[in-house]
């Protein structure tokens, strides 16, 4: 399964001040005749120069931002000299004028026209999938993964432009693992998904026979779940375009049904006649689903249901997942530890003619379940070892020791904490290239 989101900043720059002079003071009168004149007063001191106005700052990425404007000068008063003093009468020279008074600062600019010159706007923060709008720093950086279509709903379009590390495992933490609290426990967790931006939680469902499939959430630092929905009757987990739940229902009656991730309340369900195991959702709405039994399906954004798909000698179609730029289908086979991928239409239809071996696990891995991506385009899937993970071309990279794994999400501030489902233990290990919510 998978998920989050967010920023833009604003240029703003401040402008110099300048000071003005007063006049100085008037020489006394002498009481003597022809007494000597008096002395000039000496000359008011110059005000002080305007500072430069501060750099904009960074813009929000996205677009390319506009550059900061150029702030204009504060201007520089100079004071006015002291008045010469007058000729005294003859008698005693006169006194000497008294020096000017320092003129006054000079006047706040208007803002974003700062000094001599306004420095640049600095470069734009990444954007977000490409939706942010332009900051006013000199070049927004590329959207989510540069270039590619964003994947899935607004709460995965965070990944930065990269580039990232060739091997994901380098520098991999050490797995940690969560238990369900006393007296509770976990009958069979799946579904594992990461919703970011103002909910920061991590949900996953628990295929407990009795009372019913329920829903679980953890807010991190907590490492203490709690149970969210009690009766859902879900399985797998995904995130639609409105930051919704978005379950597969294997109870009957089957269907696709959104949640509400802050109270629980269910949504409407869109009924289907397969029995849903997981779920993955594209960015234009198009929803795709497995069933173990029959084959996989696709919902279209005006909630048609399609008809079974099921590569040749597939077995039982499990996991489901969308390549970074949401051009391929990856679909896993738990019955014979294959990969396969589809290419998909502009419209999100799936070219069935185009299926096709992507990656099969090592002998021993026993199986294929669920799986996630990361910002590289890496593939990860869930099987009786850990969590083995392949290039987007279907080379394998290695594998996440986590043990018996059923599905996997990325979370977290910085999105390279990978979450695992792991039938009695949620387990989680950092990584090193961010990835996506499931």
């Amino acid at each position: 399964m998978n998920l989050l989101r967010f920023g833009r900043l604003a240029c703003l720059s401040s402008v110099c001040v300048a000071a003005l002079g007063c006049a100085g003071g008037t020489g006394g009168t002498g009481t003597g005749g022809n007494g000597a004149a008096g002395t000039t007063g000496a000359a008011g001191t110059t005000g002080a120069a305007g500072t430069s106005g501060a750099a904009g700052t960074s813009g929000a990425a996205g677009t390319t931002g506009s550059a900061g404007t150029t702030g204009a000068a504060g201007s520089t008063a100079t004071g006015t000299a002291g008045s010469s003093g007058s000729a005294g009468t003859t008698g005693s020279a006169g006194t000497t004028g008294s020096a000017g008074t320092t003129g006054a600062a000079g006047t706040t600019g208007a803002a974003g026209r700062g000094g001599t010159t306004g420095t640049a706007g600095t470069t734009g923060t990444a954007g977000r999938g490409g939706t942010g709008g332009g900051g006013a720093g000199t070049t927004g950086t590329g959207g989510t993964g540069g270039a590619t279509t964003p994947h899935g709903s607004a709460a995965k379009f965070i990944c930065p432009a990269g580039p990232f590390a060739s091997n994901p495992l380098t520098g991999m933490g050490s797995v940690q693992m969560i238990a369900a609290p006393n007296p509770d426990y976990f009958a069979f967790i799946e579904g594992s998904l990461w919703i970011g931006g103002s909910v920061n939680t991590l949900f996953f469902s628990d295929n407990a026979s009795s009372p019913s499939e329920r829903i679980w959430k953890l807010v991190p630092p907590s490492t203490t779940p709690s149970i969210f929905v009690a009766t859902s009757g879900s399985n797998g987990l995904a995130v639609d375009n409105n930051d919704q739940i978005v379950a597969a229902v294997q109870r009957a009656p089957y269907g696709i049904t959104r949640f509400n991730p802050m109270t629980g309340a269910a949504g409407t369900k869109i009924s289907t006649t397969a029995k849903p195991n997981d779920v993955i959702v594209r960015s234009d709405d198009n929803i795709y689903f497995t069933d173990p039994d029959s084959g996989f399906y696709r919902i279209s954004p005006q909630g048609t249901v399609s008809a079974a798909m099921k590569f040749s000698n597939s077995s039982r179609p499990n996991g489901i997942e969308l390549s970074l730029d949401e051009n391929t289908l990856y679909v896993g086979d738990v019955g014979n530890r294959t990969i396969y991928k589809y290419t998909l239409a502009a419209d999100g239809t799936v070219t069935t003619t185009t299926g096709a071996v992507f990656a099969m696990t090592p002998t021993g891995h026993d199986t294929v379940d669920g799986m996630c991506v990361d910002c590289a385009g890496n593939v990860y899937a869930g099987t009786g070892m850990g969590v083995d993970v392949f290039t987007s071309a279907g080379t394998m990279i290695g594998t996440v020791p986590t043990g018996e794994s059923s599905n996997c999400t990325f979370g977290g501030a910085d999105r390279k904490t990978m979450y695992v489902t792991s039938r009695s233990l949620l387990k989680h290990v950092t990584l090193g290239v961010p990835g996506l919510p499931d």
